[in-house]
């Protein structure tokens, strides 16, 4: 009796319906992702190379290619504020005159000696790789990127968060050689 009963309860068990191929599932992701031209995102960053160190808030507001980041220290000590599209980027600190350069790792390494990849940046907190080199991506069953390894840099997806309908990154760590940047978001704003 109780094998007969195994065998009818086996049979009154529903079939599991197989997840959406990951890779699909990371394709569709990719595409919504690719397709946000305007967007906000605020938090912290921390960059350590070394024994040096710094923190700083940040607002990166983008808009189709333009993109205005504001870092600040403690207190709002020490901000910086870059504005640039692919044709170039200035560079603004409080009683100073701007900078302008047409690369803004270079600019900002020389202006404040900190190294952050600013240009791939943009894709990388949405959760997305830039288009060249080829990266090498590892994502969850979500869609949702793990890591990304691209232009000599490692990217860590440590954790996401829900806004505007969507799972974007509230976590990531990046690691290039001795440079380690840390980002935290607290708030996305997408329009």
């Amino acid at each position: 009796m109780l094998l007969a009963a195994l065998l009818m309860s086996a049979c009154a068990t529903r079939p599991k319906i197989p997840e959406p191929a990951a890779e699909s599932v990371w394709l569709d992701r990719q595409a919504t992702l690719a397709a946000l031209h305007d967007w906000q995102a605020k938090g912290r960053v921390a960059l350590r190379t070394g024994e040096e160190g710094w923190s700083a808030g940040f607002d990166w507001q983008q808009r189709g290619e333009n993109y205005r980041i504001r870092l600040r220290g403690p207190f709002g000590r020490g901000a910086v504020e870059l504005h640039g599209n692919a044709q170039g980027v200035w560079l603004r600190r409080a009683d100073q005159p701007a900078v302008f350069a047409l690369n803004p790792e270079d600019l900002l390494q020389q202006q404040t000696g900190w190294r952050l990849p600013v240009t791939g940046l943009a894709a990388w907190l949405r959760g997305l790789p830039v288009r060249d080199p080829a990266p090498v991506l590892q994502w969850d069953a979500q869609g949702r990127l793990l890591h990304i390894g691209q232009d000599g840099w490692s990217i860590d997806y440590q954790r996401y968060m829900d806004s505007a309908g969507l799972s974007l990154p509230k976590k990531l760590r990046l690691q290039r050689d001795a440079i380690q940047v840390r980002f935290v978001i607290d708030d996305w704003q997408i329009p």
